[in-house]
C-alpha cells in the first residue's frame, strides 16, 4: 500500500513554502574546503547567553525529567514586575513563531485575509498560510512600512495586520504617530500584532514602547523574544504583551507545555542581568558604526538601522556576489531571499567578526 500523504493532507498546505535557516558554518566549511567561517546571517547575538542564564540552566539540569510550568507563571510574574504588564495580558510562547502561529490558529480562517509589508519577516506569512488565510502585501516604501498603504489594503476580509518595528530585514522602525493612526483607523475587529522582536537594540531616543499601547487597545498583540539581546536562540522563548481576553483564546490553541523547563529559567534569568544587556547594545552600537564607515569606505550602499543587522548592497561585486562573500568565509543572509536581491542582510557581529567582515569585503573590492 502507497500512502499518499499529499493527496490527504488539507488542501491550504498545497504549495506551502518552507522556512529555510540558511546554510551552517559548517556546511560552508565542508562544501568550500574552509577552516574558518563565521555565521553572520541568524541576529544572534555575538556575546552569546547571559552567564547568570547560564548557571540557571545548571542548576536546573537535575530537574528536566519533571514537566516546565505550563502557565510559565514566575516568568510571566518577573515579566509583569519588569515591563509593567497584568500578568493576565501576557503569553509566554516557545519563541516569537509560536506566538504568531497561535495568532493564526485562533483568528484565522481559509478565505480571511492578513496584510504584511513586502518584504517583511516570513513567519508572519506562513502563519496565516498554514491556516488558508490569503496574504495582501504592501509594498516597502524604500526601506520603510508604508502605514497608508497597509490601512489601504484592509477590507471586510482582514483578520490581522502585521507590524515589524524594527523591520526585519531592512531595520527600520515606525513612528508613534504610524502605530497611534493604525490604532485608530483600523475597524475593532482587525487585530494588530507589533513585532518588537528586535526592540532592545534601538538607539532611537524617540522611539515609543510598544507595550504601554497595550492597555487601551484590546485589538493590540505586542511581541517580544529572548532570542536576540538575551542571547536565548537556542532555547526559544518569547512573549506575547495583549488584552486579557485575547491571552485566555490564544491559551485556548497553546500546547500544554511548550516552554521547556530550562528556557523558563534561562529567561528567569537572563531577564535580571541588566549588566548583559548593556554590554550587548553597547556592542551592536559600536559594531553598527564600524559597519557603517566599512560600507561608506567601498561606497556600498546599505539601509541605516536600528537593529542588529545591516541590509546592503552588493551586486556591483557580479552576480556571482553572494558565492564569493562565502568563499571569504562570511555566512550572511543572501538579500534574494528576503526580498532584496543584489542585496545581502549581515549580523553585526563582535569585533573580529566585524574585521574578518572588513578583510572579506575590501578583498572583494580588489
Amino acid at each position: 500500500m502507497t500512502f499518499d500523504a499529499e493527496r490527504i493532507a488539507r488542501p491550504e498546505l498545497a504549495g506551502l513554502p518552507v522556512y529555510d535557516p540558511g546554510k551552517s558554518s559548517g556546511d560552508i566549511e565542508r562544501e568550500y574546503g574552509l577552516s574558518d567561517c563565521i555565521k553572520m546571517a541568524s541576529n544572534e547575538n555575538p556575546l552569546g547567553p547571559s552567564p547568570l542564564a547560564m548557571d540557571a540552566v545548571s542548576k536546573a539540569l537535575p530537574n528536566i525529567y519533571r514537566y516546565p510550568d505550563g502557565g510559565a507563571r514566575r516568568l510571566k510574574e518577573a515579566l509583569s514586575g519588569k515591563l509593567g504588564v497584568p500578568g493576565e495580558s501576557l503569553l509566554v510562547a516557545s519563541g516569537v513563531d509560536e506566538a504568531l502561529d497561535l495568532v493564526a490558529y485562533a483568528f484565522l480562517a481559509p478565505g480571511d485575509e492578513i496584510v504584511v509589508g513586502e518584504p517583511s519577516f516570513s513567519s508572519y506569512e506562513l502563519a496565516a498560510l498554514t491556516m488558508g488565510a490569503r496574504i495582501r502585501r504592501v509594498p516597502l516604501r524604500r526601506f520603510d512600512q508604508d502605514m497608508s498603504g497597509m490601512l489601504a489594503a484592509v477590507t471586510e476580509r482582514t483578520k490581522v495586520v502585521f507590524v515589524c518595528s524594527p523591520l526585519n530585514p531592512t531595520g527600520s522602525i515606525i513612528t508613534a504617530a504610524s502605530l497611534e493612526l493604525l490604532l485608530s483607523e483600523l475597524p475593532e475587529s482587525v487585530l494588530l500584532l507589533l513585532d518588537e522582536a528586535y526592540v532592545e537594540y534601538v538607539t532611537d531616543e524617540d522611539y515609543f514602547d510598544g507595550l504601554s499601547y497595550v492597555e487601551q487597545n484590546p485589538n493590540l498583540v505586542v511581541t517580544r523574544t529572548f532570542s536576540k539581546i538575551y542571547g536565548l536562540a537556542g532555547l526559544r522563548v518569547g512573549y506575547a504583551a495583549c488584552d486579557p481576553q485575547v491571552a485566555a483564546t490564544l491559551n485556548k490553541v497553546k500546547l500544554p507545555f511548550n516552554v521547556n523547563l530550562l528556557a523558563q529559567e534561562a529567561a528567569l534569568a537572563a531577564l535580571d542581568d541588566a549588566e548583559h544587556v548593556r554590554r550587548s547594545r553597547e556592542l551592536n552600537t559600536r559594531g553598527r558604526d564600524f559597519i557603517y564607515n566599512v560600507l561608506d569606505e567601498l561606497g556600498l550602499e546599505y539601509a541605516a538601522t536600528q537593529a542588529n543587522f545591516i541590509l546592503f548592497r552588493m551586486d556591483s561585486f557580479g552576480e556571482d556576489y553572494f558565492e564569493r562573500l562565502l568563499k571569504q568565509g562570511i555566512i550572511a543572509r543572501d538579500g534574494r531571499v528576503l526580498g532584496f536581491p543584489g542585496w545581502v542582510r549581515i549580523t553585526i557581529g563582535d569585533e573580529s567578526q566585524n574585521l574578518k567582515l572588513q578583510q572579506a569585503l575590501r578583498a572583494l573590492a580588489g
